[in-house]
Formats: structure tokens, sequence, C-alpha cells
């Protein structure tokens, strides 16, 4: 039941405004997110835009094929194959639920998840193996955020970053681990006692090993695979453009062999 309100000011009045419609102003508008999360939870049930059911371990997940096409072109030639083009369920083999899930949020315009320093290797990987190139380059800066936070400069996240560079080919993190690695106050022997360090290729092992051993007369000098594997201690640096150039294209032809 509505009242109508009548304010005087001297001789002046407003009248004519009624409860219920000050309710309807004082009531938020909800966005779209908002609305669909009251109607169902985003991926685990359906919803009116869903036409595509992921079964990942056993568990469906319902999502777009217009959201998938757009992102990968990996996903694009699976959904079009002869063998699911026609199909509303595809399963993803070898995958794990929480990881696909989770690409879901951060490739979905309305989620836009960020990306989180627990899943950000994971999502790295999975943005390589489906060629999602503008994921992968979100993936790269946030670890070099990272990196440029000193506190977050020790020899696990290095080692892994260095991994993940190399693995992936990030050239930019590889540079920037390189230079955080050639400081004097990081040891070869606390790298070595740092778990990561058994995750690195044979070839990445024993340029760490040069790096480290690298003399100064040895800065201006061009890297080569044998000076890379000659494993002499001394100080520290050939941190400069040509080198790094040359000691990454080294490892890219190392780990395709």
């Amino acid at each position: 039941m509505t009242s109508e309100l009548k304010f005087n000011f001297g001789n002046m009045s407003l009248s004519t405004i009624h409860s219920g419609d000050m309710g309807d102003r004082k009531r938020p508008r909800q966005n779209a997110t908002e609305a669909r999360s009251e109607k169902n939870v985003p991926f685990i049930e359906e919803d009116a835009f869903s036409d595509l059911v992921l079964v990942v371990e056993g568990k469906r997940l319902y999502t777009a094929r217009s959201l998938l096409s757009m992102s990968s072109p990996v996903l694009t030639r699976l959904l079009q194959s002869p063998e699911f083009k026609e199909k509303r369920e595809i399963p993803l083999t070898g995958k794990k639920y929480e990881h696909i899930l989770e690409l879901l949020y951060i490739l979905h315009p309305a989620y836009q998840r960020k990306l989180s320093d627990q899943s950000i290797f994971m999502i790295l990987s999975l943005a390589e193996e489906y060629q999602i190139w503008n994921l992968k380059q979100k993936c790269e800066e946030s670890l070099l955020l990272c990196l440029n936070n000193e506190k977050s400069q020790n020899e696990e996240i290095l080692l892994k970053c260095l991994h993940a560079s190399d693995e992936f080919k990030l050239f930019a993190l590889w540079t920037k681990c390189l230079q955080i690695i050639s400081k004097p106050s990081l040891s070869m022997s606390s790298l070595q006692r740092s778990s990561g360090y058994e995750n690195l290729s044979r070839f990445l092992k024993s340029m760490l090993e040069a790096f480290k051993g690298t003399t100064r007369e040895d800065i201006s000098k061009p890297a080569t695979h044998q000076s890379l594997s000659s494993g002499r201690r001394d100080s520290t640096h050939f941190v400069n453009e040509t080198n790094l150039k040359k000691a990454y294209s080294t490892s890219f032809t190392q780990t395709k062999n």
C-alpha cells in the first residue's frame, strides 16, 4: 500500500511522491553477472548460454562453443572435427577438472578471473597447449611483475620461472631470471640446494654453472655451447642482449632435439 508524502517549504510544496516509487529507486540494479549467479552456478550448472558440455574426470562443465572457438584455434579444430562437430558432450582426457574450470573463469568475459600465484603455471601450460597466445602473454607479464618485487626473488620462484621461460619460450622472462640470478648475492650452491633445480633441463643446469662461473674477461665474448658448459667458477655475469639471445637460441635447439 502506498502513501502520499507532502513536504512544505514556505510557499512551495512537493507532493505525489509515493513510498512504493522510493523503494524502487533505492533498489540497486543487477548487472548481468549477478543476475546469472542467482539462477545457476557458473559452468557447474546449465544456463541459457550453454550449448556445450566438457567432460573432465567424469564431471560436466557447461560452456559455449563460441567462447572456446574465439579463444583457441586448437579447440576450434577439435569442435569442428567430424568426430565432435555434431556432439554436445566432448571429453577432455588427461586434464584436471579444477584446472579446466579455472581456465573457463579466466576466458569468460563476464568473469575474467585474474591469474593467481597458485594457478599461473598451470594456466600457462594450458595456454601453450591450446595456443591461447594472449593468455600466455598475460602469464608472462604477471610473472615479470612478480619478479620485480624483491621479496619474490627467492631461489624457488626464480628456478620455477626460469624453467617455465625455457619450456614455453618466454624470452622476456628468461632474460629477467638470468639478470636476477647474475647477482653476486645469489650463489650457485643455494640454487643447487633448491628443489626446483632438479626440474631444470641438463642444458639449463650446465648453462647456469657456466653462467655463475663466467669471468669478467668473458663478458664481451659470444656465448657458445662449449663456453656454456665449461663450468668455470669465478665472478658472475655475461648478461648482455647478444649473449642472452645466443643462449636462448641454443636452449631452444637443445629442447627441440
